[in-house]
């Protein structure tokens, strides 16, 4: 079992694990350590009469107001309840659960002043899977995240609602049915459980785990599509990469060409005099520098977010006092400001909008006869007899799907961090909008993994048509001897058809094609690439004529966010750094 210890820190993988349900334990010294230094605290308070925010005194902009003993526990039970004010759809139960833990993360630190009681609370609400309901929307991330957390801790002290196994229930039903009691609130610990950012965390850490993957599948995508339409493995070089060494771009460029590696229908064209193709079009051609970018926002905000989970977030901390050595010295700062993650979960905005237009504007050339070498007019399957294929649209739409899934995204791309309103009559003056940021990266996370789904539709019809080609279609010109014997019989072929039809009005024109004839077992694609093809296929088919495509595309894209795509390439070993 995973264990909370004040200076073991937990990987964000473990944390995952815990969002989705494994059990976690409060380490016996670290809870002698909290309820040690939280004796230090209350004797300090009790016995000076110190005025100290958050103990005995009021909060937000009530700083000023004292608050008599006798009332203390009432503070902190009426602050949960009051800021307890979210609304919008429950947050996802993995998000709720990740909360809980990075909240009693940040209290096992032993800066916060609580008893081990109350982070004993959220580790028995974590094993016995009571999870609070808690809105989506609410916080501004400035006094960290007041709503949400508050809607976390109306839980731990038996109020609100909790999903206990599958069923909303009132609080104090769910609290007994588990066999928990509720937690009674005292001296400072409700605002130590509502102040800090961490229902923005779990969103941009669950979000960030969620787009490596769809970042891997967008290799997935590039690997096929660039086979499919016949494109070049040299933009993805080491050799290339190693003269402008991003790390983003040396890793992702590496992965796509191992992606690609011994694909016999590359190796078929690689001599580009065959199909006449030099260079590609950017979405292939720099596809290693796109997503390059991508993979170094990715882990940059993931030390961001490692971070951030390992930081004592609400205010006032208690440090060491330099002449006793006891945790008495109360400081009061701005650790629960949410400005270092939103700046983060925006660059995951920004990965979602780059890979939504690299794939929007394959789907494009995909339909587009004139570029897509050879693949016909919306991927249209070559066996059909004329006279159905002037009623058939094919794979027309799905494009315009795409279209409007991009559009989306780049809607949802709005920089809410900055576009701060000021709240708490001024006295929060400058606020981070963190967690709106971070439910709107989760909630169009699905959005992109559509867009990739629909490539892969499109990059499972056009392998299909390469398979059942029998030649690569090459723009190469004529030997120049063959030219004038073409040209000849075009002017014969000409003066023909003006006697037959009795008058000089009328010009034959000849278009000539060279087609490069290639066998059966060059028109596969590299085995990973087969290997994921075989997944696409058998749930979108072979479009041989038109049919229903929206139930089929949409569970192919649940699958993509799922993760099976880039599970299934990474099965070979290709996704190694």
């Amino acid at each position: 079992m995973l264990s909370l210890h004040h200076d073991k820190p937990l990987s964000l993988h473990e944390m995952i694990r815990v969002a989705f349900g494994e059990a976690i334990s409060l380490d016996e010294g670290t809870a002698a350590l909290l309820d040690e230094r939280r004796a230090q605290i209350v004797s300090y308070i009790q016995n000076t009469s110190q005025p100290s925010y958050g103990f005995n005194r009021g909060f937000g902009h009530n700083v000023d107001d004292p608050v008599a003993p006798e009332r203390l526990m009432e503070l902190q039970q009426n602050l949960i309840r009051s800021h307890a004010c979210g609304f919008g759809d429950p947050s996802p139960k993995e998000v709720v659960r990740l909360t809980m833990l990075l909240r009693a993360i940040s209290l096992s630190k032993g800066h916060s002043g609580v008893r081990s009681r109350v982070v004993r609370q959220l580790v028995d609400f974590l094993n016995h899977d009571l999870t609070p309901v808690v809105p989506r929307f609410g916080s501004v991330g400035a006094s960290g995240d007041l709503a949400p957390l508050s809607h976390v801790a109306l839980g731990l002290i038996g109020e609100g609602e909790i999903l206990y196994k599958g069923e909303t229930l009132p609080a104090e039903e769910a609290l007994k049915a588990a066999g928990v009691k509720a937690l009674q609130l005292e001296m400072k610990e409700g605002l130590a459980l509502n102040n800090g950012v961490q229902f923005s965390n779990a969103l941009a850490i669950l979000a960030h785990d969620k787009l490596s993957q769809l970042l891997k599948t967008s290799c997935v995508t590039t690997a096929i599509s660039t086979q499919v339409m016949l494109g070049s493995r040299t933009p993805f070089s080491p050799r290339i990469h190693s003269l402008r060494p991003h790390p983003g771009a040396l890793t992702v460029a590496s992965w796509v060409d191992r992606l690609m590696e011994q694909a016999p229908i590359h190796l078929a064209h690689q001599d580009y005099d065959i199909d006449g193709e030099i260079q590609d079009p950017y979405n292939i051609r720099c596809a290693g520098q796109i997503l390059g970018a991508c993979k170094d926002l990715l882990d940059e905000a993931e030390k961001t977010l490692l971070i951030e989970a390992h930081s004592v977030t609400d205010n006032p901390l208690l440090v060491q006092n330099e002449e006793t050595g006891l945790y008495t010295d109360v400081l009061s700062g701005g650790n629960f400001h949410g400005m270092p993650l939103a700046v983060k979960i925006y660059s995951l905005m920004q990965v979602i909008g780059i890979l939504a237009r690299l794939s929007n504007m394959r789907q494009a050339r995909f339909v587009d006869q004139a570029r897509n070498k050879g693949l016909g007019s919306d991927l249209k399957w070559p066996g059909m007899p004329e006279d159905i294929a002037a009623t058939s649209s094919s794979m027309m739409i799905p494009e315009y799907a795409g279209a409007a899934l991009t559009n989306y995204i780049w809607g949802q791309c709005m920089p809410n961090h900055l576009m701060s309103i000021s709240t708490d009559a001024g006295q929060e003056d400058h606020v981070s909008m963190s967690a709106g940021l971070g439910v709107k990266v989760w909630e169009t996370l699905p959005r992109l993994a559509e867009l990739l789904a629909i490539e892969l539709a499109y990059g499972a019809q056009a392998a299909a048509i390469r398979r059942d080609s029998e030649h690569i279609p090459s723009k190469k010109d004529l030997h120049t001897d063959h030219q004038e014997q073409v040209k000849d019989e075009c002017e014969a072929h000409e003066a023909s058809v003006n006697r037959a039809l009795g008058g000089g009005d009328f010009h034959v024109r000849f278009e000539i094609k060279l087609d490069y004839h290639w066998k059966e077992e060059q028109r596969r694609l590299s085995e990973p690439c087969e290997a994921v093809l075989r997944e696409v296929e058998a749930i979108f088919p072979t479009v041989t004529q038109d049919r229903y495509m929206s139930e089929q595309l949409r569970r192919l894209a649940a699958v993509v966010f799922e993760g099976t795509i880039a599970d299934k390439a990474e099965s070979f070993g290709v996704f190694e750094e």
